[in-house]
Order: C-alpha cells, then structure tokens, then sequence
C-alpha cells in the first residue's frame, strides 16, 4: 500500500530524475541537449554560448548525454582514426553502417547518428570531464552538418557599414585571438576569435560565428588591459572568457553576413599584408580544418572541403604579416575599412 507522503515523495524523485533541456538556435540547425545533471551540459553552454536557451520547440538535431559504463564499439565498426588528441590522451573513431563512434577507452563515448539526427553521448561516473571536451565539438560538427553548414577554424569581424565578414585564419598558437580582439578594438564587429560557420546561399557563402568563450591568454591580457581580466590561470596561462564580458570594449557581431574577404595571418618582422592566390589559400584552409581517416574522407569532410573550395574560389585573399605584440594591427584596421 502507498501512503499520500509515498506518493510525493515518488513524484518529487521522478522530477528531480527528468532531464535537462537546453535548446541552441544555430541558424538553420536547432539543437536540442538533454542531460541528467546542469554539469554535463557545461561544454556546450561554453561552445554555444547566447544562442542557447529553454525552449525545445522542433529541433533538427538532438544529443543525450548521461553517465554509465561505456561499451566497446562493434566488432564490424571501421576504425578511421586512432590515437592521441591534443591534452585529451587517447581517441578512436570509427564507422559501422551509418554511424559514428567517438570513443575514449573506459571514459566516454560519443555514438553519432546522421540518419536518426542524433547523438547519445556516455560519460563513466569517474571521468566528468569528458562532457566538456572533443566530444561537443564534433557533435556539432554532425549536426550543422545536416542543414549545409560547415565550421571553420577562424576568427571573424564584420567590416564597417554592410560590406561582409573577413575570416582570418592561422594554425593554433598564432594569434588568432589576439589579432581578432586588436581589430575589433580599432572599430571591426567581433563574431568570433575562433570558430565560424559557413552556409552557400545564393549570392554567396555567408559566415556567422559560434559564440564560444575565449580562451585568453595571459600575455594577450597584459597587452590589452580593457579586457579587465582577474589574475586566474590555468596551468596553460590561459582562462575562459565568455564572450558578452568583452561586450563594454568591443562591438559584437551575432548576424551572419557574406563572407568578404580572407585573410592567412602569419608572423614576420613587419607588417604587410599582400594578395594570396586561391590555390594557396585552399591549402592552408584545408590544413587546418578538413581531418583525413586511413579510409580518405568521410562525407562530412568531403562537404567541408567542398566548401573551402567554393570560398576559396570567390572570396578574395590577401597573407596578413603581423610582428608579436599589436604593431601594425591598426594599420591593417583602416586598410580593411577602406
């Protein structure tokens, strides 16, 4: 027999036990996040920002996320990738049918689903820290995959007026960030120091950046003190900055705008920037953002080349030559704003 106190009590466990929901409005793609506990929906509250919200409406992608043992891929998976991830130890990836297996032995697992549109995503009690690495990257990766979009390893600023995106990109560790922030302090729109997502429309590609924090690092604060960061590193000299903080300092840029001009930072001992033929800025677009598995390309990489390709061909480029530091950069603000 169940008392009324057994009852509620029941009720009350069954509503603590129902998941989280955070939907993210990504243009055409509208994620939808379910997780058992706020913490595990950290990662994507960090790499998706302001765009999220309560409301699960009809979404076109949607991600669980929950803790329990992580099982082995399937024996007739084909395994496209094994090995290190940078500051996350080992990774396979691999392909049975017409799904994905992200997988960290023993820790997580990431099972991915373009025909279901979906992924469910296991995390090991012990290893809560894998809901907020690789794993939420790439689930986004598929799901604004689906919808003909494609990210890029880039910052963005809008130019003066209505004139389009510029993309600056470089490898990791160059100053993406640092050169994004500088020329949106010397009147550029920031949209983003590090990711942006491309979409073919019919005049062009249009760009729109992920509002993912900023990583800043600490010599990058010292040379900008309006940022106004506390003193609080990590073992990198780096800390989180959500991207509204900066907004008192800088314009910020939440449109997606037709991608204008592309720009291959690099660093030298002087300033200059210089026409880049598409050819080369194809090569070093595809270096850093199109990931090869032993069995070639996977479709989705194949897209994003396709992609690069089309930008490469029609947007025109130019190799920006930055010393360290901030010299030049305001130099290079009022040659883009012409």
């Amino acid at each position: 027999m169940c008392i009324s106190g057994d009852r509620d009590d029941a009720r009350m466990t069954s509503t603590r036990r129902m998941p989280i929901t955070r939907c993210y409005d990504l243009g055409p793609t509208r994620l939808a996040v379910a997780a058992g506990r706020d913490d595990l929906l950290e990662g994507f509250e960090r790499f998706l920002g302001e765009r999220g919200g309560l409301d699960s409406g009809a979404c076109t992608f949607s991600i669980t996320i929950r803790t329990g043992g992580v099982e082995p891929v399937p024996d007739d998976a084909e395994l496209l990738y094994s090995g290190p991830l940078q500051d996350e130890g080992d990774c396979s990836f691999a392909r049975a049918g017409q799904r994905y297996f992200m997988s960290f032995p023993g820790e997580a697992q990431m099972v991915i689903d373009p025909v279901g549109r979906g992924a469910d995503i296991v995390i090991s009690p012990d290893s809560p820290r894998r809901a907020s690495g690789s794993l939420v990257p790439i689930a986004v990766e598929y799901a604004l995959d689906l919808e003909d979009q494609q990210v890029v390893h880039a910052a963005g600023l809008a130019l003066p007026g209505e004139r389009g995106m510029v993309l600056v990109s470089a490898p990791s560790g160059t100053g993406k960030t640092t050169t994004a922030l500088a020329l949106a302090r010397c009147g550029l729109r920031f949209a983003a120091d590090d990711v942006m997502v491309l979409r073919r429309e019919r005049d062009g590609i249009v760009a729109w950046g992920l509002p993912r924090a900023l990583n800043v690092h600490r010599d990058t604060a010292a040379m900008m003190p309006w940022l106004a960061l506390p003193p609080e590193w990590n073992r990198l000299g780096e800390q989180s900055v959500p991207r509204r903080s900066i907004a008192p300092a800088v314009v910020l840029e939440d449109r997606e705008l037709p991608v204008a001009r592309l720009l291959l930072l690099q660093r030298g001992d002087r300033t200059a920037i210089e026409p880049l033929g598409a050819t080369e800025m194809l090569a070093a677009l595809a270096a850093d953002n199109v990931r090869y598995s032993t069995a070639g390309l996977t479709p989705l990489q194949d897209r994003r080349f396709g992609m690069l390709a089309d930008l490469a061909r029609q947007v025109p480029a130019w190799r920006l030559t930055l010393p360290e530091g901030l010299e030049g950069v305001g130099m290079i603000a009022t040659h883009l704003g012409e």
